[in-house]
């Protein structure tokens, strides 16, 4: 069990995430980050660079922008092509995304829930990802 004293219950929201007091042993609370995209395979409209979405991680929906195509990848995970112009469907790729207000984020490698989120536009999933870099 978890006692909080001192926080005002109107200020717990699901979603928020309890950390250490040490700054160390917290996660990264960033805009900017490098991410490993899977596109979903029945995408109407390509991902280009600038493209806007909704981010979903855990509880969390936030814009982004794809500020950064980065790189396409072949299934073995080798570079495919560099610096893409579009991702269409089906394409695993790396990406740069730039999200409009600071969240709370981590590498997928040091905490899998922190690290992954789903891309969403119009209602509909176009990507799903996960983070290799936290960049700002």
């Amino acid at each position: 069990d978890v006692y909080l004293t001192g926080v005002d219950i109107a200020r717990i929201h699901p979603g928020n995430i309890l950390s250490h007091v040490d700054l160390e042993l917290r996660p990264a609370v960033k805009k900017k980050f490098q991410a490993s995209l899977m596109v979903m395979d029945d995408l109407a409209v390509p991902i280009i660079r600038g493209a806007q979405a909704l981010l979903h991680m855990h509880s969390i929906d936030t814009p982004a922008v794809a500020s950064k195509l980065i790189c396409t990848k072949n299934r073995d995970g080798t570079v495919k092509r560099q610096r893409p112009r579009v991702l269409a469907g089906g394409a695993s790729a790396t990406v740069e995304i730039t999200l409009d207000q600071k969240i709370c984020i981590s590498k997928y490698a040091d905490c899998r829930p922190l690290g992954r989120f789903v891309l969403r536009r119009g209602g509909d999933t176009i990507a799903v990802g996960i983070i290799d870099e936290i960049l700002k």
